[in-house]
């Protein structure tokens, strides 16, 4: 890092172990309190909000359950900047489509069932790939795939994705208007 005060205040938060333990117990800690207060999955109170104090106390251990283990602590710091890449790619594609739509309508992601479906394989695949990448395992499965290209169980998969495919295009509901 530069020697700048800021540099040297990154340099210092990094060894006092600000990104090792505070930032991902943080966000995991964020993440489940904010599951279990949508899903309401410990209970109300009677006022017929979620029960915030238990909430928090499932959140709390489970993120110290978390960070307590250092390999899924150092998959979270690996992959947490690639799905910040993701995301603005994402916007960024997302963008430059609605650019191109037609001229007198305004385009719209939530009514098209297409471009629904497409940016959420495109995102599962994303997630997929960058979390595989960040556990180690991505390196494994291209050499898996390169080594046993010519084996019958990688051409079948790949034929059977591809038939899958194309039935989902072949039976998919065709929006109304359009033949």
């Amino acid at each position: 890092m530069a020697s700048t005060p800021l540099g040297n205040a990154i340099d210092f938060l990094n060894r006092f172990g600000f990104f090792d333990v505070v930032l991902p117990f943080l966000t995991v800690f964020t993440i489940v309190f904010a599951i279990l207060e949508k899903t309401r999955i410990l209970g109300v109170d009677e006022k017929k909000k979620p029960k915030a104090n238990i909430n928090s106390m499932v959140a709390f251990t489970i993120a110290l359950f978390f960070i307590a283990i250092p390999q899924v602590v150092d998959a979270i710091k690996t992959s947490l900047p690639y799905v910040g890449i993701l995301l603005i790619i994402i916007v960024a594609y997302m963008l430059l489509v609605g650019s191109y739509a037609s001229g007198e309508k305004e385009f719209n992601f939530e009514n098209s069932k297409f471009w629904k479906g497409f940016m959420g394989i495109v995102i599962f695949v994303g997630l997929l790939v960058v979390f595989l990448n960040s556990f180690g395992w991505l390196d494994s499965v291209f050499d898996y795939i390169r080594d046993n290209w010519q084996n019958t169980f990688i051409v079948s998969v790949i034929f059977t994705l591809a038939i899958i495919g194309t039935l989902f295009w072949v039976v998919r509901e065709k929006e109304a208007g359009k033949s």
